[in-house]
């Protein structure tokens, strides 16, 4: 805990979340590969980033995955009791690891599960926070920027009812839709079946990737 209390107070020293804004604007893409608490939950956000088009049917695993980890973390106690050693190869390696003296090789060896679960763990969340701009908010969101872009809506529920509704049905196929010539020549502008829409359930996620982009 002590070298996690200097690493996480060196990062605050060193890559503090700019609040200053307007007097001090950092850039919208401030923020990339530098670590944040938002890495944290960007794990779970990541099917909203890959599944699009078609494959949004399968959107519905952004809710099991963090289910299924909270039963494994739940059931983790119990997995200990189980009978490992009945598994073909695994029982003679449990017994090898068993006859070696105590030391830091059997202690390795004892700590090589959790040492993998917590590598998996830390490889997800590096994987899927690095590429995010979680410091360049207040390039956009400041009160140089107008009311809206400042402060949250003073009725959300609302917001989110009319407004945002609105704007999703306004530009549904304003981004991912293709374009090309039609037959008189003129420019035509055809929805297709992968378009993206504007504002709508992978908006936020492809926001924090790409915010001027998406923007």
């Amino acid at each position: 805990m002590a070298v996690l209390l200097v690493v996480f107070g060196y990062l605050a020293e060193t890559f503090p979340v700019p609040d200053d804004a307007p007097d001090e604007v950092p850039f919208p893409d401030d923020g990339e590969n530098i670590p944040g608490p938002e890495w944290l939950f960007l794990m779970f956000w990541i099917p909203f980033w890959y599944l699009k088009g078609r494959l949004k049917q399968w959107l519905w695993i952004t809710s099991v995955i963090p289910l299924a980890l909270a039963l494994f973390l739940f059931l983790l106690p119990f997995l200990g009791k189980a009978p490992w050693g009945r598994i073909p190869g695994l029982g003679a390696a449990m017994a090898r690891v068993r006859a070696l003296r105590p030391g830091m090789a059997r202690s390795a060896a004892y700590g090589a599960p959790g040492l993998l679960f917590a590598m998996l763990i830390f490889g997800s969340v590096f994987a899927s926070g690095h590429q995010a701009k979680v410091l360049g908010c207040d390039s956009c969101h400041n009160p140089a920027m107008g009311h809206r872009m400042a402060v949250p809506p003073a009725d959300v529920a609302r917001y989110y009812a009319h407004d945002r509704a609105q704007q999703i049905g306004v530009g549904k196929y304003r981004a991912g839709k293709s374009s090309g010539e039609s037959e008189t020549g003129e420019m035509e502008y055809k929805a297709s079946d992968k378009a993206e829409g504007y504002k709508d359930a992978d908006w936020q996620m492809r926001h924090m990737y790409e915010p001027t982009f998406t923007w």
